[in-house]
C-alpha cells in the first residue's frame, strides 16, 4: 500500500482491513500516513504472528496467511474474490490523503523481470522484429540505392561519374556513429529518423566503388552493345541489362550487411539514444545498466539480449556465406 498524505502538523491515520471471499475480516495492519509512506504486508512482523494464530501453523509467511482456506488441512488457497478496505481519519480539514493498492508478483518467466517487475521475456520478444526489420531495411535499401547510383554513374561517365566517386570519397571519412549519437542528443531519438539518417549516409559507402568496377566491365559486354544497336534508351539498359547482372553477388552482401546495422542500432540504445517508446534489445542492455543490474547479480538482464544479437549475428553471417557459394560460380563446389 502507498500512501500520500498533505497534512500541516497531524498525520491522517490509515487502518486495513482484509475480507476473504468467504466473509472473514483480517485486521491487516495500521499506520500513520506522511508525504510518501510505503507499506509492505510480507514484511509486517505483527500481521505475520496474527495469521499464524489465524491458521495454527507456525513460520507461516503473511502471502500464504492471507489466501488460506482455513475449512482445509494445511496450506491451500481459497479461491474467490478477496477485498482491501481501508478506513482513513483525518484530524485536518485541509488534509487530503491518496492510498494505491500494488499487487507485486512473486513468480517470473524464463527470462525474468526488470527493476519495475515487467516480464523481460516480452521485451525479448518484442524487440525481435524490431531488430531484424530496422537492419533489414537498412541493409536492403542501402544497397539496391548504392548499386543504382554506381550504374547510373559508370553508364553515364563524364563529370557525373565523377561527381559520385568525389561524393563518395568525402562521405568515406565522416563518421557515421558520432553523427548518430549529435542527432539522438540535440534532436530526435525516434527509430525511424536513425534508420534515415544511417541509410543516408550509407548510400555513398565505399561500396559504390566495388560496384563501378564491376559495371566497368558489364559495360564492354557484347549484349549491351546489341541492346544500344536495337534503340534501348539509357534507363533500360541501366536497370535492365547493367544491374540484374550483378543481382546474384548482392543477395549474400544484403544477408551479411544485415547484423552490422542490428548492431549499430543496439550500440545506440546502449548509448541511451535509442527510441523511448519501442523496446529493444539494446534498450534493455541500458535499463539493466542503469539500475545497476551486474552490481546487483541480475546477470540475465544482460546475457540474454547480449546472446540475441550474437546468435542474429551469426545466423545472418552463416546464411550470407551459404547464399555467397550458391550464388557466385568462383566459390561453386565441382
Amino acid at each position: 500500500m502507498f500512501a500520500a498524505a498533505k497534512y500541516a502538523s497531524k498525520q491522517p491515520f490509515i487502518e486495513m482491513t482484509w475480507i476473504t471471499p468467504d466473509g472473514r475480516e483480517i485486521r491487516a495492519g495500521e499506520f500513520s500516513a506522511g508525504a510518501n509512506t510505503p507499506v509492505r504486508f510480507n514484511q509486517d512482523s505483527r500481521l505475520q504472528r496474527r495469521l499464524e494464530r489465524e491458521t495454527g501453523i507456525k513460520n507461516v509467511s503473511v502471502i500464504e496467511g492471507l489466501f488460506d482456506d482455513p475449512n482445509q488441512e494445511g496450506l491451500q488457497v481459497l479461491q474467490g474474490t478477496y477485498r482491501l478496505d481501508a478506513t482513513a481519519l483525518l484530524f485536518e480539514p485541509e488534509s487530503t490523503l491518496d492510498l494505491a493498492f500494488v499487487s507485486y508478483g512473486l513468480v517470473h518467466g524464463w527470462a525474468g523481470t526488470d527493476h519495475q517487475r515487467r516480464d523481460l521475456s516480452v521485451a525479448l520478444l518484442w524487440g525481435t522484429p524490431i531488430a531484424m526489420a530496422f537492419g533489414l531495411l537498412a541493409a536492403l535499401l542501402t544497397t539496391v540505392t548504392t548499386m543504382g547510383i554506381a550504374a547510373f554513374g559508370v553508364w553515364v561517365g563524364g563529370w557525373v561519374d565523377g561527381l559520385i566517386q568525389r561524393i563518395t570519397e568525402v562521405n568515406s571519412i565522416i563518421p557515421l556513429l558520432p553523427i548518430l549519437i549529435m542527432v539522438g542528443t540535440l534532436y530526435s531519438r525516434s527509430i525511424w529518423i536513425t534508420l534515415g539518417l544511417v541509410i543516408l549516409l550509407s548510400i555513398f559507402g565505399l561500396q559504390i566503388k566495388n560496384y563501378r568496377a564491376i559495371f566497368m566491365q558489364v559495360k564492354e559486354s557484347a549484349y549491351i552493345d546489341a541492346a544500344r544497336a536495337y534503340g534501348a534508351g539509357d534507363m533500360r539498359i541501366i536497370f535492365r541489362y547493367l544491374i540484374p547482372r550483378i543481382l546474384p553477388l548482392i543477395i549474400p552482401a544484403i544477408v551479411i550487411l544485415v547484423p552490422s546495422f542490428v548492431f549499430l542500432e543496439a550500440s545506440l540504445a546502449v548509448l541511451g539514444l535509442g527510441d523511448p517508446f519501442i523496446p529493444t534489445w539494446g534498450k534493455l542492455i541500458n535499463d539493466a545498466n542503469s539500475q545497476g543490474a551486474l552490481f546487483n547479480g541480475y546477470y540475465y538482464w544482460i546475457l540474454l539480449p547480449s546472446v540475441l544479437l550474437m546468435i542474429a549475428g551469426l545466423a545472418f553471417a552463416m546464411v550470407g556465406f551459404a547464399l555467397d557459394r550458391v550464388f557466385n560460380p568462383r566459390l561453386r563446389e565441382i
